[in-house]
């Protein structure tokens, strides 16, 4: 166990001394700019917990759709290329299969039932993944409307929540 703190633990030091000494000292209006930088820090610190992970599991996701339709309409060096680019969770090789994604979307690729489906678990997986770390608050509301009647999201069990939003 290490004493030295980690950049989690800097960001959150610094929005605690944020939220606690100076915002209380700044004048009316400046508080409104207080709080976004404390809200910036708060999502910082979650992307830096978390961002890896989810970029990791899109890009398998990402890897999964564009392999489950080689052989269709989709654009084959468009597929191709995505599965073979970067390592599996580099900020470029999601970019690229995100990009091969929307090209195989555009080839009508996930017109048919099976692939379709996939593509919207995807879509909301993702969605729900990276909005956890950006506003984490939505999902929660999104989950306490009537309309989910009392369901709970798939992706509950993860801990994104690291301080407030």
């Amino acid at each position: 166990m290490s004493d030295i703190p980690d950049a989690s633990d800097l960001l959150a030091a610094a929005r605690d001394a944020l939220l606690r000494e100076l915002l209380p000292a700044l004048p009316g209006d400046r508080r409104y700019a207080g709080l976004m930088i404390a809200n910036a820090i708060a999502i910082a610190d979650r992307e830096h917990r978390s961002g890896g992970d989810a970029l990791r599991e899109e890009t398998s996701r990402l890897r999964e759709l564009l392999a489950s339709v080689t052989g269709s309409a989709a654009p084959q060096d468009a597929v191709q290329a995505s599965l073979v680019t970067g390592s599996s969770g580099s900020s470029a090789t999601a970019a690229a299969l995100r990009r091969a994604l929307a090209a195989a979307i555009r080839a009508g690729a996930f017109d048919v039932p099976p692939q379709h489906d996939a593509l919207v678990a995807h879509l909301r997986r993702t969605s729900a993944d990276w909005t956890a770390i950006s506003n984490p608050k939505a999902l929660h509301e999104r989950w306490r409307s009537p309309s989910s009647q009392g369901t709970v999201p798939p992706f509950a069990s993860r801990n994104f929540s690291g301080g407030q939003s």
